[in-house]
């Protein structure tokens, strides 16, 4: 079971019993400001399920797109979530991770992401989505 949906949207979904991960898409490299979160809560009980987030953040590729593995969490029992991310407004998401390393390795990444243009710009909110799996 997945779950897929824009970063500005609100969903409600049935989620089973099981561990999740929550990844962002549409990069690999991404700044959050410390009042970012996921917000997961049981519609019959109106419980927040509790979030782990990951420091050393794994990149991938789900669903054809770049991934970075942000958040974990358990379900103990099935039921009916409403799923909402809050603070997204100043997410910053960027393709390349390569701004993420530091001097002296920042010098030829610089210079061949301004060269390649696409690691440097920001992506839209309308292009950053959530996927739960």
């Amino acid at each position: 079971m997945s779950i897929k949906f824009n970063i500005q949207d609100t969903t409600e979904s049935e989620i089973f019993y099981g561990s999740y991960v929550i990844y962002i898409l549409g990069g690999h490299h991404i700044k959050t400001n410390p009042d970012f979160y996921v917000q997961i809560v049981n519609l019959e009980t109106n419980e927040d399920i509790e979030l782990r987030e990951f420091y050393l953040k794994g990149r991938d590729f789900k669903c054809g797109k770049k991934a970075i593995k942000f958040y974990a969490f358990d379900i103990n029992n099935y039921g009916k979530f409403k799923i909402s991310v809050h603070n997204y407004n100043d997410i910053i998401l960027k393709d390349s991770i390569l701004e993420f390393f530091s001097f002296p390795f920042n010098i030829p990444n610089i210079v061949m992401s301004k060269v390649l243009g696409r690691s440097r710009r920001n992506r839209n909110l309308d292009d950053i989505e959530i996927l739960i799996v």
